[in-house]
C-alpha cells in the first residue's frame, strides 16, 4: 500500500507521511478508515516500528489521522487537517512563485510549469 525509497533521499517517516497524506487527498483512503498496522507496515516496507510509529504521529498532529487505543489509527473525518496541509501549500507554492518571478523568470513561463503537471 505504502511505497517508499530506503536508499538515500528524505527519511523514511517523511516519505511515509508524504505518501499516506497524497493517499488522503486524492480520496484513496476514506473518513474514518482504518490505516494499517504500526507492526504490518513496518514488516511490508522493511523499517523499525518506530519509524511507522514517528509518521503516525506527526500525521495526527497535523489533524490527518486520529488514534483510539488498543484499536489503531484511522482517517480523520474532519477536513481540518487536510484544509490546512492545502493552506499550508499554497502558502509556500505562492512565495516560490515570487521568488522565480524576483529571478527574472516570466509568469507565463511558470504558468506552463503548472500546466504540465
Amino acid at each position: 500500500m505504502f511505497s517508499i525509497s530506503i536508499r538515500g533521499g528524505s527519511p523514511v517517516y517523511e516519505q511515509l507521511v508524504k505518501r499516506i497524506t497524497e493517499l488522503i487527498s486524492i480520496g484513496a483512503l476514506q473518513k474514518d478508515e482504518k490505516l494499517p498496522p504500526v507492526r504490518e507496515v513496518a514488516k511490508q516496507l522493511g523499517v523499525n516500528p518506530n519509524t511507522v510509529q514517528k509518521a503516525y504521529q506527526l500525521l495526527e498532529h497535523q489533524g490527518l489521522i486520529y488514534s483510539v487505543p488498543a484499536k489503531g489509527s484511522y482517517v480523520s473525518s474532519s477536513d481540518e487537517g487536510l484544509e490546512a496541509l492545502q493552506r499550508s501549500a499554497l502558502i509556500s507554492f505562492t512565495q516560490s512563485a515570487k521568488n522565480a518571478v524576483a529571478c527574472g523568470i516570466k509568469k507565463e513561463t511558470l504558468v506552463l510549469a503548472l500546466n504540465s503537471i
